[in-house]
């Protein structure tokens, strides 16, 4: 959404000093000049939508985007006083200032408009706090998985996601070097990597990033290892050697995979699959290695 950076200076009240100034104000829609959704000339209003503008710092970021809704204020003579962009219920953005404003209480702006029949911005406001609430429950449950002597490590897994990167090939090899000091048995060491694997989002695509952590792990372990793992494992476990079998970057060491697995491995691979699709994929693949 954002991109941030060091505080962009400008003077916080600035935008305040100009709207007491303002007579009304048009709201429409981005972006370009599309129709007017709203016009309010009441002055308690008015006043109600200045004080919900009020920012809390100008920490030198700017959105991505045009944003959700244009606020056009004018003053008693008609004319333009400030075009004011709202942002995810989160900041504004004014050409009195060189970047984006953070809100002090970005729902407020939101909740003038909605109660005034301009409800989409808020609307998809709600969206996104249910989904970032979802987000934060699937990743607490994927670091609760984290096995033991990897816990000091949850922040940096968990950081992946936030900067949209990965963790290094160091890295990998150090976290993998961790968990085989602390499980030497390579079966029991996947059946933990597994495990951890199917936790979280439990998604085959489009999943955060620090997910994906454990199947860097078990691209470091054996195949047949990990077949006398699929013949011993749970069903949390076959959930996540399913996940890691269907994995985009498991394809190409899957024919090794799939030819070590015992039928009865198999068998707990199909019967797991999260689809029918999934599941005719996998019985292809089997079968193209006869």
């Amino acid at each position: 959404m954002a991109f941030g950076g060091a505080s962009a200076g400008g003077d916080p009240v600035a935008l305040d000093r100009v709207l007491a100034h303002a007579h009304g104000v048009r709201v429409r829609e981005m972006p370009g000049e599309a129709p007017t959704l709203l016009e309010e000339r009441d002055p308690i209003a008015v006043r109600a939508l200045r004080d919900a503008l009020r920012i809390a710092d100008l920490p030198g970021f700017a959105c991505m985007c045009w944003g959700d809704v244009v606020l056009d204020f004018f003053d008693t003579a008609e004319r333009p006083l400030a075009t004011v962009t709202l942002h995810h219920g989160y900041s504004i953005r004014w050409d009195g200032w060189p970047r984006d404003a953070l809100l002090a209480d970005g729902v407020r702006p939101l909740e003038w408009l909605a109660v005034r029949g301009v409800a989409g911005p808020l609307r998809e406001y709600r969206v996104a706090e249910q989904r970032q609430a979802e987000t934060d429950r699937a990743a607490r449950l994927w670091a609760a998985e984290i096995p033991a002597p990897l816990m000091s490590y949850a922040s940096l897994f968990l950081d992946t996601s936030a900067s949209g990167g990965s963790l290094t090939g160091r890295q990998v090899a150090e976290v993998h070097g961790l968990l085989s000091a602390a499980y030497p048995d390579a079966v029991d060491r996947i059946l933990r990597l597994c495990a951890w694997y199917a936790a979280g989002t439990g998604a085959y695509s489009g999943y955060p990033p620090h997910e994906r952590i454990p199947a860097q792990c078990l691209d470091l372990e054996n195949h047949t290892d990990f077949a006398r793992a699929v013949d011993l494992a749970d069903d949390a476990a076959v959930t996540g050697a399913v996940r890691y079998l269907l994995g985009w970057d498991t394809r190409k060491r899957l024919a090794r995979l799939l030819s070590a697995l015992s039928p009865t491995a198999r068998r707990k691979v199909l019967l797991r699959a999260p689809d029918a699709e999934s599941r005719h994929w996998l019985e292809r693949r089997i079968a193209g290695l006869q």
